[in-house]
């Protein structure tokens, strides 16, 4: 199994060190290697991770860091990174048609 960050993942990743760097780029620094480590657990156990309520499909799941969730979909070989929100925004990501 393979982990990939889609551009939408990746554009998450970098709004949110830009903005946690406005207090402290250290922080964010710091942040960003955990959520860019954070999936690796799934390269064994890409079923490891919650079902996302907003969703209720099997394939679609969530792990969580700090106030963070990292949202991914579980395709054959692959675990792609759909996006990564905080906690307290609402989901504003349609997932892919199965």
């Amino acid at each position: 199994m393979r982990i990939r960050w889609t551009e939408r993942a990746s554009s998450d990743l970098l709004s949110i060190h830009t903005f946690i760097a406005e207090q402290s780029e250290s922080y964010a620094d710091a942040v960003y290697e955990r959520l860019l480590v954070r999936p690796q657990q799934l390269v064994d156990q890409p079923l490891s991770g919650s079902i996302v309520p907003e969703y209720g499909r099997d394939d679609i799941r969530e792990v969580f860091l700090h106030s963070f969730r990292l949202i991914y979909l579980v395709v054959a070989d692959e675990v792609q990174i759909l996006t990564v929100a905080h906690g307290a925004r609402i989901l504003d990501f349609e997932p892919p048609v199965r």
